[in-house]
């Protein structure tokens, strides 16, 4: 019994090695593969037209040269997968989002996608859609932070700091803004709601960057009043 749960013991953890290999090193489950500027991309759709996908990138990319951290030649990986079950794969605890990017490899995985169309599309019934070039942004500016910072601090830095600024990169959220800014006014308790908390978090974001002029060594070493940058949202979004 005892040599039983041993083996068993075993495999399970030889399971969990393999997986975290294959999050490390998933390129070979991927049939083709297009190095363009920053981004070297992974994917299985033969009918996908590089020239699209590049157009793609190019949005990308314009978005990526608002924030300083960005620099060319940095090398970013990403992963398209062809399903939400490929994706729910790769993305076990995140298997709702857009995308994932694992620290330390800094692996980006997107869920389905539209090349030609430009857009990401997430397994949930609601704020299910983005555009694939802002996805791409958003999660590469999590690399780029990551590098800034080291691992450390990257992991300890606030969620409306990381989420936020990655958002007000990708100068996007899941959330129309129309309807985010109505919620917000009506001071609609959604806490709980992803879209809506990422969305918050990049209006704080937008309001310190645009409106107080921090500069990002401030707005990523300092701490900010909260309840009075909401307030002064407020009064910026919610008065007729």
């Amino acid at each position: 019994m005892k040599k039983t749960k041993k083996i068993f013991s075993w495999i399970f953890k030889g399971l969990i090695l393999f997986y975290i290999l294959l999050l490390c090193f998933p390129h070979l489950l991927f049939e083709n593969k297009l190095d363009y500027k920053n981004f070297s991309v992974y994917y299985h759709h033969n009918d996908i037209n590089t020239e699209e996908l590049k157009l793609v990138l190019d949005k990308s990319e314009n978005l990526l040269k608002k924030s300083e951290l960005f620099r060319k030649g940095t090398s970013q990986d990403i992963f398209i997968c062809n399903e939400y079950s490929e994706f729910a794969f790769f993305a076990l605890l995140s298997r709702k989002a857009f995308a994932v990017n694992y620290p330390i490899s800094q692996n980006i995985f997107i869920s389905k996608s539209s090349v030609s169309q430009n857009y990401t599309v997430r397994n949930g019934k609601e704020n299910n859609k983005r555009t694939l070039s802002g996805v791409i942004a958003h999660e590469t500016v999590h690399s780029l932070l990551e590098n800034k910072l080291g691992l450390l601090k990257y992991k300890l830095l606030p969620s409306w700091k990381n989420e936020g600024y990655c958002d007000f990169i990708a100068n996007e959220s899941s959330l129309n803004k129309q309807k985010g800014v109505k919620e917000f006014c009506m001071d609609t308790e959604n806490t709980d709601i992803p879209s809506f908390k990422y969305f918050k978090y990049r209006m704080i974001t937008e309001y310190l960057f645009e409106d107080r002029k921090v500069t990002l060594e401030k707005f990523l070493n300092e701490g900010f009043d909260l309840e009075n940058v909401n307030d002064n949202l407020r009064r910026k979004y919610c008065t007729l």
